[in-house]
């Protein structure tokens, strides 16, 4: 088991503590797991209260001993429950709480309320912008992790590749990936952010099928199993000479990474091989602009010329109305991190922050194709993590 270290939970503390000071908010209350994950190098049953000087106080509900083993924070608080909060907050110092921070973009209505009910702060603010932009700026710590994950999203492409069959259904195809991966050290749960943007592992999807679109934010749909969980890896049998895009994420430490690869058995029909050709073409352009600085608006408009240079606009990134707004995102403890990609974005790429960018186009009827991969911003571009073969045909070898 990895254990994060302590001097990388101090400097994400320390961070964010610098972000609260210029806000004027007294303390962060985090309740989330993925930023519970990332502030403490666990996910325990409890909530983790950072003022916006000092050390942190981590209250556990469940199982405090066995927690100690997993953090190096220094302060471990036994509670109860809730209502024991207030309580020990005075007793530790922290009586008159003016401003509390909370992740107000995924806390339920119904906990704040009770959150503002018991805590009684004067005030609670959302502590996400600042989390956000924390996360967004990886240490070497974690792009150290990361390239070990990138390692397992080749792997995973290389089993596809090496699997798929004519007449094997979708589904059993992406159950041979899942096996392999799961005795790799994939942790079998993708974190994501936005409400409702419900995700297993990803999409490995054939044919039309992929085409599809549905609830979930992305060019690729399917029809999964069910109207339960309509997207994804569905009944469909496979066939000669249409694509398989293969988007899975690779999830593996507390962090993830995203890779598409287009696969056939055989050459891809001439139009969806062209297609396939120019999201390649926009994949270098972005990659080569990939650097400190750069406004992710810019990287979006480039990537949108490219497609529509080649008469293609109509078919990126989605089709018709149904067209997404960005090709990339940031990416680590969740899938969907910042920044986007997005049109007219003002952001500006850091040195530090990881993006997956992915062009790919959707013809209806017909299949998607493209690619995607994990890019690490440097002080001199872009680093490439996944590295999995761009040949579609796997009949060549």
């Amino acid at each position: 088991m990895k254990k994060t270290p302590k001097e990388e939970l101090n400097r994400r503390i320390r961070a964010l503590q610098r972000r609260m000071e210029s806000g004027e908010i007294d303390g962060a209350l985090i309740v989330q797991n993925a930023d519970l994950f990332y502030f403490t190098g666990t996910v325990p049953q409890g909530y983790l209260f950072i003022p916006s000087s000092g050390e942190p106080l981590f209250f556990v509900r469940r199982n405090a001993e066995s927690i100690r083993n997993d953090t190096d924070l220094d302060i471990i608080i036994p509670v109860g429950g809730l209502r024991e909060l207030p309580g020990l907050l005075a007793h530790h110092g922290y009586s008159q709480i003016k401003r509390l921070g909370m992740e107000l973009d995924v806390l339920p209505v119904g906990l704040y309320l009770r959150y503002l009910d018991i805590i009684k702060p004067a005030e609670i603010v959302d502590i996400w912008p600042s989390i956000q932009a924390v996360r967004a700026v990886k240490s070497d710590y974690e792009t150290g992790l990361m390239k070990e994950v990138a390692s397992l999203s080749d792997f995973m492409v290389a089993t596809c590749r090496n699997n798929l069959k004519e007449g094997l259904m979708d589904i059993e195809l992406a159950a041979t990936v899942e096996a392999a991966a799961r005795t790799r050290g994939h942790q079998g749960y993708v974190r994501t952010r936005a409400f409702n943007q419900e995700v297993y592992w990803g999409h490995l999807i054939s044919g039309p099928d992929a085409a599809d679109l549905n609830f979930v934010e992305s060019t690729t749909g399917g029809h999964g199993l069910s109207n339960a969980f309509p997207q994804g890896s569905g009944w469909r049998t496979i066939r000669r000479q249409e694509p398989v895009i293969f988007d899975l994420l690779a999830s593996m430490y507390g962090y993830c990474v995203d890779q598409t690869r287009t696969l056939s058995l055989g050459p891809l029909p001439n139009k969806l091989d062209d297609a396939y050709k120019v999201s390649l073409e926009i994949h270098y352009r972005l990659g080569k602009m990939i650097q400190p600085g750069i406004a992710v608006g810019e990287v979006f408009s480039e990537a949108q010329r490219v497609a529509e240079s080649h008469h293609l606009g109509e078919h990126f990134l989605g089709y018709g109305n149904r067209r997404l707004g960005f090709c990339g995102h940031g990416i680590g403890v969740e899938l969907d991190e910042y920044p986007v990609i997005a049109k007219g974005g003002k952001a500006l790429l850091a040195s530090g922050m990881v993006i997956a960018i992915e062009p790919k186009f959707n013809f209806p009827g017909e299949g998607v194709v493209g690619v995607e991969d994990t890019f690490v911003v440097t002080d001199k571009g872009s680093q490439r993590l996944t590295n999995a073969s761009y040949v579609v045909d796997v009949t060549q070898g």
